[in-house]
């Protein structure tokens, strides 16, 4: 069993068994979306910027969390006073392994929107909790993630600096995961154009739109039978 919690923007908290892993603390409007007494296991920031990394090193020192992210992510983490034993550099296409998780990091990019220029920002292939997450984070391109099978798709919708409407649905057609997961809209329209185009062209794939604080719950039961509750 897998539960994700949605915290806003691209900030999500995935947990199995002992396991739990923050993704891209970030910082909206300079204010951080979780707090710093928060108790995780692992952090993955996909990129280094504000609203991905945010408060991720106050989190780690708080819960000796470990900080996960690319070499420019982790530099960032050090030089906010990241402690060095609790900065692991992910190396792309090389999988990241401890008992019950599993990461695969895959060279993605998005826009600095302050600057306009493109950066690195990893994609991650999770396997937890007996689920496969595909998640995007502030990508604006799909790399190899159309070939990679996935039950969960998290993907951004916004279009700015990250991929549009369109785009994340011709994702959810092409990877065929069971639950297609919007994150980063602008406004109500972009959800609703959404859930109604994966609706309508995404075979077999649910389209979400989580609301902050709502926790989505998957399974496979009987081993072969995909169930989800949101709550």
């Amino acid at each position: 069993m897998l539960k994700i919690t949605y915290f806003g923007n691209t900030t999500f908290l995935l947990e199995a068994g002992e396991n739990s892993v923050l993704l891209n603390p970030g910082k909206w409007d300079g204010a951080p979306i979780v707090p710093d007494d928060i108790d995780v296991r692992l952090i993955i920031a996909t990129n280094h910027l504000d609203d991905a990394l945010g408060n991720a090193t106050a989190i780690a020192s708080h819960s000796k969390a470990w900080i996960l992210g690319n070499e420019e992510t982790i530099e960032k983490a050090k030089s906010q006073g990241g402690k060095p034993w609790l900065l692991h550099v992910l190396k792309t296409e090389e999988p990241y392994e401890i008992p019950g998780f599993k990461v695969t990091a895959h060279p993605l990019t998005r826009v600095d929107p302050e600057t306009g220029e493109k950066v690195e920002n990893l994609g991650l292939h999770i396997e937890m909790g007996k689920m496969r997450v595909s998640y995007l984070g502030d990508s604006m391109v799909r790399g190899p993630f159309a070939q990679l099978e996935a039950d969960i798709l998290v993907v951004p919708i916004s279009g700015e600096g990250v991929f549009p409407v369109k785009d994340a649905v011709s994702l959810c057609i092409d990877a065929s995961p069971k639950i297609g997961v919007a994150m980063r809209w602008s406004s109500e329209e972009q959800t609703v154009k959404f859930s109604k185009y994966v609706e309508q062209f995404a075979q077999g794939c649910t389209p979400l739109v989580m609301k902050p604080n709502q926790t989505l719950t998957t399974e496979w039961s009987a081993g072969y039978e995909f169930k989800f509750t949101l709550s």
